[in-house]
């Protein structure tokens, strides 16, 4: 019989795993990034004419607009003068919800809408790479310089916000945030270098290990990774720790209950004798045996009390294997036939 118990030992060794992957995840991608070369966008030029790509590398340069492309320039909606290649726009609703008692601000997000454009990495003294597609990095949008933020109060009605109140969701008002990658920001990327046929070398993501875009520095990329690392360790064998305690617990008590069975729970002699009379007949207004369906009852088994064997049945199922000797109502274990006289 399945004890659902040891389901929490299952969900705390999946948990435990899950975490070990994540730290295992973080830890091998620190390997790749500590030995990544740091590479001087002008000292690009000095590599060989035969060498097309350098497979994961970290630069760092300013942005730059990419003057062969058309369009090639964001401008804020709300700053003229503000000017970048990354431009993200959230509008969201603020609202306060009552949990039970409790209550608690929420956001309701009505429009997110991120654009971007192609744009140059380059140094202090002109030389570039291109970057076509930022978007498909890692950490970049969280980087952005928030260049407008504007809260416009609920004017709702006071009948309306009586109701809103009663009901546990009131509206605030609206919040509008503007976010941009300008021109002329410090970034580091990280990520495969690849020479086009033009001769322009371009960053993208390593088809393994991703690409990250950042305000942040080498060091502090590696730390952020460090310390993402150590939490995921630490949850992995907390959760690992927990279930091999539970899995003990479960096992200690399964003994302890066994250890605990009185001696005659386990019936060794035979099966309590009766009068002739009293053999096996087939049942007339007698209640019916449940496996046989002809002879008459005269054995209910414990613990579940079950009235249903005769026995010739009660024989054959004490034959049996521990592991098999069940309840034929209830699979609940046997430990006992008790004899049972019917009028």
């Amino acid at each position: 019989m399945i004890d659902w118990n040891w389901l929490w030992v299952v969900g705390e060794l999946g948990i435990s795993y899950g975490f070990y992957r994540w730290w295992k995840s973080d830890d091998k991608f620190l390997a790749v990034l500590s030995v990544a070369p740091d590479i001087d966008i002008n000292d690009l030029k000095q590599y060989s004419s035969s060498k097309t790509s350098i497979d994961y590398a970290v630069i760092h340069g300013f942005v730059r607009r990419n003057d062969t492309k058309p369009n090639s320039i964001l401008t804020s909606h709300f700053l003229p003068h503000c000017l970048g290649v990354i431009h993200r726009l959230t509008i969201r609703e603020k609202k306060l919800e009552k949990f039970r008692s409790v209550w608690a601000e929420t956001n309701n997000t009505i429009s997110d809408g991120t654009r971007f454009v192609p744009f140059r990495l380059a140094s202090q003294i002109g030389n570039s790479i291109q970057i076509d597609r930022p978007l498909s990095f890692n950490s970049i949008v969280d980087h952005l310089d928030v260049t407008h933020v504007k809260f416009e109060p609920n004017t709702n009605s006071t009948l309306h916000r009586v109701f809103d109140f009663l009901v546990g969701d009131v509206s605030t008002g609206i919040e509008t945030k503007e976010q941009m990658l300008l021109l002329d920001s410090p970034l580091t990327g990280v990520g495969r270098l690849e020479k086009y046929p033009d001769g322009m070398w371009h960053l993208v993501p390593h088809e393994q290990w991703g690409g990250i875009l950042t305000r942040s520095s080498r060091a502090e990329i590696i730390s952020e990774y460090e310390d993402s690392s150590s939490i995921a360790r630490f949850i992995s064998i907390c959760f690992g720790l927990a279930a091999l305690g539970t899995a003990a617990y479960f096992l200690y008590k399964y003994y302890s209950n066994r250890r605990r069975r009185p001696p005659s729970s386990r019936i060794t002699r035979p099966l309590v004798d009766h009068h002739p009379d009293e053999a096996d007949r087939p049942a007339t207004t007698q209640l019916r045996c449940v496996i046989c369906l002809e002879n008459e009852i005269i054995y209910s088994l414990q613990p579940c009390s079950h009235l249903g064997l005769c026995r010739s049945c009660a024989h054959a199922l004490q034959s049996r294997n521990r592991a098999e000797e069940l309840c034929p109502l209830c699979r609940t274990p046997i430990e006992e036939y008790q004899r049972v006289f019917l009028p």
